[in-house]
């Protein structure tokens, strides 16, 4: 193995763990909210006393959750696929179809994360926060551009991995 090849490595590596570490905690995430919930129901309804803003909590964590899970089920290639044409596609169409969708998918990702770190901006200019207990609104936006933004990330090197690799050979 020549050292570019060892470095390429290591960075792929580097890469994966770090994607890997954001999606667990993630799941950390959702297991908080998956508990706040369950605490939740059970005062409202036993106990008669309802937690004050676990709906902006939840609703804000659900934010963080996707956005960190998203990443990484992109670089795993987890995310839903619907294969009815690729038997009568061949190896080039379906070459063709995944250039096609990754450079529309990092295009739309390049607009919608413009669009989501200017309303990030605006939310903190403004000190936008929920109605209940006060959470600042940029945290959600932050987390909902930096998912994104990770998101395109992958997708740009696996475009660029998937053209430099060719037609020969591709599944």
């Amino acid at each position: 193995m020549s050292k570019v090849q060892g470095m390429q490595n290591g960075a792929r590596i580097a890469s994966e763990r770090l994607l890997k570490a954001v999606a667990l905690m993630g799941g950390f995430a959702l297991f908080g909210i998956m508990m706040l919930v369950s605490i939740s129901v059970f005062f409202r309804y036993a106990l008669n006393r309802p937690i004050l803003g676990d709906q902006e909590l939840v609703e804000i964590g659900m934010a963080l959750v996707v956005m960190m899970a998203m990443p990484f089920a992109t670089l795993k290639g987890e995310h839903i696929r619907v294969d009815i044409l690729d038997d009568r596609l061949g190896e080039v169409g379906r070459f063709a179809g995944d250039v096609f969708a990754r450079c529309i998918s990092c295009f739309v990702l390049f607009l919608l994360i413009g669009k989501t770190w200017d309303k990030m901006l605006d939310a903190y200019e403004y000190d936008d926060v929920t109605n209940m207990i006060e959470i600042p609104i940029w945290i959600a936006y932050g987390a909902i551009t930096l998912g994104m933004g990770l998101v395109a990330v992958v997708m740009a090197v696996q475009l660029f991995v998937q053209l430099s690799h060719g037609v020969k050979g591709y599944e």
